[in-house]
């Protein structure tokens, strides 16, 4: 029999962007979609495209992704974001591969834009997910922020990548370090790490100097400046709210 792959997404307020990625997912035999309360069309433009759509309250990237993967009932799963593509010469090459398989998982290759522009640069390029597995041979681990799938299984590495659309504006680029900023403050509190008035200063200054000198993110002209900027801004907030909030902490048990 011919194998079946189930897409699961996750989502939040993605109505522009879901219909370009449910278009290109003609190829697969079910949509999941879990969605996070959204307060657009995101859910009923997934049912338009016959998707099964999940309601789920959100805590974390990685435990709603773990969470769209147990909802799948096909044999393989392949996951994707609402602001991702599958180009038909991937899809092709993924019928191909789970039609005959050597491995249970498989890294798919990923082209990010930024601002329109491909990153070819800045540590976007190469980069290579797992995002196709066997229902059973993979799972998410339950970070908070920069999630990612993990297999004791054998892997193997597509050849064709799919697009990743993940910053269209300057506006989206700010509120999405905004978020990420949250949530990685918050999975660093959970760590117990110190952190003290320099570490937001030190870590954000390394994070800028690695984004634009060592992962030459100077060739990507002034994009490349700008996304190295607001990682240094976004691993900023991050550390300066858990040192802010443990001080708080400490007057309000004097």
């Amino acid at each position: 029999m011919k194998p079946t792959i189930s897409a699961v997404i996750i989502t939040r307020n993605e109505a522009d962007m879901l219909p370009g990625l449910l278009e290109s997912l003609h190829f697969c035999d079910e949509i999941v979609v879990v969605d996070s309360h959204s307060d657009d069309a995101t859910r009923e433009i997934a049912a338009s495209f016959n998707a099964r759509v999940i309601v789920r309250d959100f805590n974390g990237f990685g435990e709603q992704k773990e969470f769209a993967r147990t909802q799948a009932t096909s044999e393989w799963v392949l996951s994707l974001d609402a602001d991702e593509r599958v180009p038909p010469i991937l899809a092709d090459e993924i019928l191909s591969t789970v039609a005959a398989p050597a491995h249970d998982a498989y890294h798919v290759p990923r082209l990010s834009y930024f601002l329109g522009k491909p990153f070819r640069h800045s540590g976007w390029w190469p980069d290579a997910p797992l995002r196709l597995f066997r229902r059973d041979a993979a799972r998410f681990n339950t970070k908070l922020v920069h999630e990612f799938a993990e297999t004791d299984r054998s892997t193997g590495t597509l050849s064709n990548h799919f697009d990743h659309f993940t910053v269209r504006s300057l506006e989206q680029a700010l509120a999405k370090g905004h978020h990420y900023s949250v949530l990685g403050a918050k999975q660093l509190q959970n760590t117990g790490r110190r952190v003290t008035l320099l570490s937001p200063f030190g870590h954000a200054l390394g994070a800028f100097i690695k984004t634009y000198f060592i992962k030459r993110g100077f060739s990507g002209g002034v994009e490349g400046f700008v996304n190295a900027w607001i990682h240094g801004q976004t691993v900023f907030w991050k550390y300066m709210l858990v040192y802010v909030d443990r001080r708080t902490e400490r007057r309000q048990q004097q």
